[in-house]
């Protein structure tokens, strides 16, 4: 997704890794409240006992170093509130649970791509067999889950690429064609919630811009050189709305 920005951005976060930000513990933890019921327990929560007003300061520092010697995650209590009403969401549409309700959950998958002579690793949130189709779907918390915002997202984040990549995976390692969902739910109240079938030309699109990435990262690989997105004088575009 790096290298979507440009072969420079790719070798950059390759060597600096990007921490955690509490977006992504969020992310992680709703995940596990939804998927894994079972392993939410290991975070400790900010905010629930007097003083714990700012995360600065000495019982800040205090709290943290506590956490960290019992590798705990940190989360607030208006982070914890947002966890539980996505979760509520989800599990209140009869569509999500449909695809998640008594299904292996965060299935990992390692696959030679042949074309590319590289190994590959994705990780299914579900996966199973619904009236004898097999099928993988993702879940996203998000903004805006409309479909027109929600589908801009999507491209920006490069959602269809690792969906496609997921699809080729389940192939090689299968032997059969998947149909692939999106489970897309807001991270504000109300949580509004939408699943979206992703169609082939879609995710063709997202094969056709994956294979397009790995040349170009092939390439950056056998000469050592990591450009830019731009090497040249470029004119500045409007968007066109």
């Amino acid at each position: 997704k790096h290298m979507k920005r440009s072969a420079l951005a790719y070798r950059y976060f390759k060597d600096h890794p990007t921490p955690a930000t509490p977006a992504m513990i969020l992310g992680n933890h709703t995940h596990r409240m939804i998927l894994e019921p079972d392993t939410v327990g290991d975070f400790a929560l900010w905010g629930e006992v007097e003083g714990q007003n700012v995360r600065r300061g000495k019982v800040w520092d205090a709290f943290q170093a506590e956490c960290a010697l019992s590798q705990k995650q940190v989360i607030t209590k208006e982070e914890r509130t947002a966890m539980v009403g996505i979760s509520t969401a989800v599990r209140k549409s009869s569509l999500a649970m449909r695809f998640l309700d008594g299904f292996r959950s965060e299935v990992t998958m390692v696959w030679r791509d042949k074309q590319f002579n590289r190994d590959c690793k994705g990780r299914l949130d579900k996966t199973g067999i619904i009236s004898g189709v097999p099928f993988i779907a993702d879940l996203k918390t998000a903004r805006d889950c409309s479909k027109f915002s929600f589908g801009n997202a999507a491209y920006r984040l490069g959602y269809h690429i690792q969906l496609a990549m997921y699809r080729e995976g389940f192939r090689v390692l299968t032997g059969e064609e998947t149909e692939v969902y999106e489970i897309a739910v807001e991270n504000k109240p109300p949580y509004e919630l939408t699943v979206y079938s992703i169609p082939d030309e879609v995710l063709a699109k997202g094969q056709e811009d994956y294979e397009f990435l790995m040349r170009k990262l092939c390439e950056c690989e056998a000469t050592n050189n990591w450009p830019p997105a731009e090497e040249s004088i470029t004119d500045l575009s409007l968007p066109s709305y």
